[in-house]
């Protein structure tokens, strides 16, 4: 008799392993903004600057920083310099709704133009 796929996803997801018990905030946030989750990401780093820091928050900053630096722009390696980093990596730019605000009310008029002429 096969065992049912339910049943071997539960014991999949029941055996953790040491590694991601021991997990800090900033690296979940890292991992989020690495998959392209800027939202995520973005509420996890905001966590870390309200001061909800995990126990490795401190070691995994130094290597964090490391990573996010950049030759222009150094990061601390503090949590909170390193979740503020993040933030302001995560900020979705205005410029596209903008443009498409702009497209909107320029469809919109040449419609109205376009009922009041015909």
């Amino acid at each position: 008799m096969r065992t049912p796929m339910k049943w071997v996803i539960r014991v999949a997801m029941a055996k953790g392993n040491k590694q991601d018990q021991s997990r800090s905030v900033l690296k979940l946030s890292y991992e989020a903004y690495q998959r392209g989750d800027s939202v995520q990401a973005r509420q996890l780093a905001k966590a870390v600057l309200a001061g909800k820091v995990g126990k490795d928050d401190e070691k995994v900053a130094v290597e964090l920083a490391k990573v996010l630096s950049t030759e222009g722009a150094i990061v601390a390696e503090t949590p909170a310099a390193v979740a503020a980093d993040l933030v302001s990596r995560t900020i979705t730019p205005p410029k596209p709704y903008l443009f498409v605000a702009a497209v909107a009310g320029a469809f919109i008029g040449l419609v109205i133009l376009a009922a009041w002429r015909y």
